[in-house]
């Protein structure tokens, strides 16, 4: 799920013309380029940071478990993520 948000949002900080150079730049040009100018709702902004958070500590943290309650209720937030982006990033290049 991370991983399909985070080329999301990095589409359409390309589309919009934003660089970053890490998924630490991806996840601050979400919240300073799409929530703040108000490209996405202020829920999806938190939902992307709090799928970064899972990642890095599934990452870098031993015995971490991601449970399968917490990834069903995840996972449709992060299929509508994609889909809204997709919708920006169609509009940004038409």
């Amino acid at each position: 799920m991370y991983y399909a948000c985070y080329y999301a949002a990095s589409a359409i900080l390309i589309a919009k013309g934003v660089e970053t150079k890490s998924h630490d730049g991806v996840r601050r040009m979400v919240g300073q380029e799409l929530v703040l100018k108000g490209v996405i709702d202020a829920e999806y902004g938190r939902f992307y940071s709090q799928l970064f958070s899972k990642r890095e500590s599934g990452d870098y943290e031993d015995f971490i478990n991601h449970d399968l309650k917490t990834v069903e209720s995840l996972f449709p937030i992060a299929r509508s993520f994609v889909a809204i982006i997709e919708d920006c990033v169609n509009r940004y290049l038409t």
